[in-house]
């Protein structure tokens, strides 16, 4: 009899586990549908109707025609798309390469690097929209500090983020100021794990620095950095508040970037149907670029998928 005691006490205990732990997620998976599933199912229906709300009549359903008329009558959608790209192209390639190089130069240690190292990661407290803001007066042509500096070593000032030609590369400037810290730290965290076997190998052999980065620290450290330029990638494509500050897309649109097109589809046009295609489409992008970057990167650690 005590065995079957003893089994019907674990099976109580069994049940008692489970509803606790039923009783214990339910509150977070019910508000985690609440506010992922159902807005992307809602933002589905939106996408196969004709949805304007400046139109008295209401939505029709249209079914895909929201996705071609963007994919196939939208020049704005790919001018958009096409600053996306630049727009993170420019930003992962400077944070990459300056990370790098302030994470070697800091990974020695000592007190006084210590130091720079907390300085450094100063940026990525502060929230995005306050630096947005903070540039946006640096940047003013009359009232900013970067052209007061100029004037004072005789170098005309410039509309930084009002002039076509160099307003995405100012907006780019700022993301770089933000995350390029970022960047550093998970760099930093590479460096310090590194063996020193090999280098003191190749020292002790005669290479030059060049060759041993070249040829040691960039092999050892590639997963390192291919982590963390999947982050950065995936939230450069996503990036919305900076440019939104600072030029709201423009001059005109040269800085409309594909997640500031689809909100002004929304917000400014009130094509809520094109608006939520374009999230769908944008989504679906994103997901092809990481996609491709893990297939790429699971051949760079070996892995097969």
């Amino acid at each position: 009899m005590a065995p079957k005691t003893h089994m019907k006490k674990n099976n109580t205990l069994n049940l008692e586990n489970k509803k606790f732990i039923v009783t214990s997620l339910a509150p977070a998976l019910i508000s985690l549908i609440l506010i992922t599933v159902v807005p992307f199912v809602i933002n589905i229906i939106n996408s196969l109707r004709n949805y304007y709300l400046a139109d008295p009549k209401g939505p029709t359903f249209v079914g895909l025609e929201n996705f071609k008329q963007i994919l196939f009558n939208d020049a704005n959608f790919w001018h958009s798309l096409w600053i996306t790209l630049l727009f993170t192209a420019g930003c992962i390639l400077i944070e990459f390469w300056l990370g790098l190089y302030i994470a070697g130069l800091l990974s020695s240690g000592g007190t006084f690097r210590n130091i720079i190292r907390s300085l450094l990661i100063l940026p990525m407290a502060a929230t995005p929209v306050a630096v947005s803001f903070t540039w946006k007066i640096m940047y003013s042509p009359s009232l900013g500090i970067i052209n007061y500096f100029l004037k004072l070593f005789n170098i005309n000032g410039a509309a930084w983020v009002g002039d076509p030609k160099i307003a995405l590369l100012s907006v780019i400037l700022v993301d770089v100021w933000q995350w390029t810290p970022f960047m550093m730290l998970i760099m930093l965290a590479g460096y310090m794990s590194l063996p020193t076997e090999p280098f003191e190998a190749a020292t002790v052999d005669g290479a030059k620095d060049w060759h041993i980065f070249r040829y040691i620290t960039l092999p050892l450290i590639k997963p390192v950095a291919l982590t963390a330029l999947l982050f950065r990638v995936i939230d450069s494509l996503k990036t919305f508040d900076i440019i939104f500050v600072l030029t709201r897309g423009g001059p005109g649109n040269t800085t409309e970037t594909l997640n500031l097109y689809t909100y002004l589809k929304g917000f400014s046009y009130l094509r809520i149907g094109e608006a939520s295609a374009l999230a769908i489409i944008f989504l679906l992008i994103v997901i092809a670029i990481s996609q491709i970057y893990l297939k790429y990167a699971g051949l760079e650690f070996g892995g097969s998928n």
